[in-house]
Protein backbone atom coordinates (compact mmCIF):
# COMPACT_ATOMS: atom_id res chain seq x y z
CA UNK A 1 0.00 0.00 0.00
CA UNK A 2 1.33 3.43 -0.97
CA UNK A 3 2.04 5.94 1.80
CA UNK A 4 -0.58 8.76 1.91
CA UNK A 5 2.09 11.42 1.27
CA UNK A 6 3.30 9.57 -1.84
CA UNK A 7 -0.31 9.38 -3.03
CA UNK A 8 -0.71 13.12 -2.34
CA UNK A 9 2.37 13.84 -4.45
CA UNK A 10 1.00 11.72 -7.30
CA UNK A 11 -2.30 13.67 -7.16
CA UNK A 12 -0.32 16.92 -7.25
CA UNK A 13 1.74 15.75 -10.26
CA UNK A 14 -1.46 14.67 -12.06
CA UNK A 15 -3.02 18.08 -11.38
CA UNK A 16 0.16 19.81 -12.63
CA UNK A 17 0.05 17.77 -15.87
CA UNK A 18 -3.63 18.72 -16.30
CA UNK A 19 -2.72 22.39 -15.61
CA UNK A 20 -5.35 22.35 -12.84
CA UNK A 21 -4.01 25.11 -10.60
CA UNK A 22 -7.03 24.91 -8.30
CA UNK A 23 -6.28 21.26 -7.54
CA UNK A 24 -2.56 21.97 -7.12
CA UNK A 25 -3.36 24.83 -4.72
CA UNK A 26 -5.41 22.44 -2.63
CA UNK A 27 -2.57 19.91 -2.43
CA UNK A 28 0.42 22.09 -1.51
CA UNK A 29 1.05 24.49 1.33
CA UNK A 30 0.38 28.12 0.42
CA UNK A 31 3.83 29.00 1.81
CA UNK A 32 5.54 26.26 -0.24
CA UNK A 33 9.23 26.72 -1.05
CA UNK A 34 10.89 25.22 -4.14
CA UNK A 35 14.66 25.15 -4.59
CA UNK A 36 15.43 25.04 -8.33
CA UNK A 37 19.16 24.51 -8.97
CA UNK A 38 21.26 25.67 -11.86
CA UNK A 39 21.88 28.81 -13.85
CA UNK A 40 18.82 28.70 -16.11
CA UNK A 41 16.24 31.43 -16.44
CA UNK A 42 14.03 29.48 -14.03
CA UNK A 43 16.65 28.67 -11.37
CA UNK A 44 16.32 30.05 -7.87
CA UNK A 45 14.10 29.86 -4.85
CA UNK A 46 10.35 30.12 -5.30
CA UNK A 47 8.39 31.04 -2.15
CA UNK A 48 4.61 30.83 -2.02
CA UNK A 49 1.88 29.36 -4.15
CA UNK A 50 1.29 32.44 -6.34
CA UNK A 51 4.97 32.79 -7.33
CA UNK A 52 5.01 29.03 -7.95
CA UNK A 53 2.08 29.35 -10.36
CA UNK A 54 3.97 32.15 -12.10
CA UNK A 55 6.95 29.79 -12.35
CA UNK A 56 4.68 27.11 -13.88
CA UNK A 57 3.52 29.64 -16.50
CA UNK A 58 7.12 30.60 -17.33
CA UNK A 59 8.04 26.89 -17.60
CA UNK A 60 5.18 26.39 -20.03
CA UNK A 61 6.29 29.42 -22.06
CA UNK A 62 10.01 28.52 -22.09
CA UNK A 63 9.27 24.96 -23.21
CA UNK A 64 6.54 26.07 -25.64
CA UNK A 65 4.09 23.70 -23.96
CA UNK A 66 6.27 20.60 -24.50
CA UNK A 67 7.32 20.03 -20.86
CA UNK A 68 6.49 16.55 -19.55
CA UNK A 69 6.87 14.94 -16.15
CA UNK A 70 6.88 11.16 -15.73
CA UNK A 71 7.41 9.44 -12.42
CA UNK A 72 9.52 6.31 -12.32
CA UNK A 73 8.78 5.77 -8.62
CA UNK A 74 7.50 7.70 -5.62
CA UNK A 75 8.47 6.85 -2.05
CA UNK A 76 6.82 8.36 1.01
CA UNK A 77 7.13 8.56 4.78
CA UNK A 78 5.31 10.62 7.39
CA UNK A 79 7.63 13.59 6.73
CA UNK A 80 9.10 13.17 3.24
CA UNK A 81 8.42 12.13 -0.33
CA UNK A 82 11.09 11.24 -2.85
CA UNK A 83 10.07 11.19 -6.51
CA UNK A 84 12.28 9.62 -9.16
CA UNK A 85 11.19 11.30 -12.38
CA UNK A 86 12.07 12.04 -15.96
CA UNK A 87 11.46 15.64 -17.01
CA UNK A 88 11.51 16.39 -20.73
CA UNK A 89 10.80 19.09 -23.28
CA UNK A 90 11.63 20.03 -26.84
CA UNK A 91 14.07 22.95 -26.84
CA UNK A 92 15.02 24.60 -30.13
CA UNK A 93 13.75 21.56 -32.01
CA UNK A 94 15.79 19.10 -29.92
CA UNK A 95 14.37 16.79 -27.27
CA UNK A 96 15.94 17.19 -23.82
CA UNK A 97 15.33 14.68 -21.00
CA UNK A 98 16.75 14.70 -17.51
CA UNK A 99 16.43 12.19 -14.70
CA UNK A 100 15.53 14.12 -11.55
CA UNK A 101 15.34 13.12 -7.91
CA UNK A 102 12.98 15.42 -6.02
CA UNK A 103 13.08 15.42 -2.24
CA UNK A 104 10.07 16.98 -0.59
CA UNK A 105 9.14 17.80 2.96
CA UNK A 106 5.48 17.07 3.73
CA UNK A 107 3.36 18.17 6.68
CA UNK A 108 -0.29 17.22 7.14
CA UNK A 109 -0.40 15.71 3.65
CA UNK A 110 0.81 18.87 1.90
CA UNK A 111 4.08 19.62 0.16
CA UNK A 112 6.00 22.20 2.22
CA UNK A 113 9.34 22.31 0.47
CA UNK A 114 10.99 20.73 -2.59
CA UNK A 115 14.57 20.27 -3.71
CA UNK A 116 15.40 19.14 -7.27
CA UNK A 117 18.50 17.02 -7.94
CA UNK A 118 18.99 16.59 -11.72
CA UNK A 119 21.35 13.90 -13.02
CA UNK A 120 22.79 16.22 -15.68
CA UNK A 121 23.04 19.90 -14.64
CA UNK A 122 23.80 21.14 -18.19
CA UNK A 123 20.76 19.33 -19.63
CA UNK A 124 18.67 20.63 -16.70
CA UNK A 125 19.67 24.22 -17.52
CA UNK A 126 18.93 23.64 -21.22
CA UNK A 127 15.52 22.16 -20.33
CA UNK A 128 14.64 25.19 -18.20
CA UNK A 129 15.57 27.85 -20.71
CA UNK A 130 19.34 28.09 -20.87
CA UNK A 131 21.61 30.30 -18.81
CA UNK A 132 20.27 33.46 -17.24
Amino acid sequence: MEHPNAAAYRRTADAFRARDTEAVAGLIDHEVIWHVPGSSLLAGEIRGVDPLFGWFNRLHEVTEGTFTLKEHDVLGTDDHVVALSVMSAVRNGVGVSVNVVSVMHFREGRQQERWFHPSDPAAWDALLGGSA
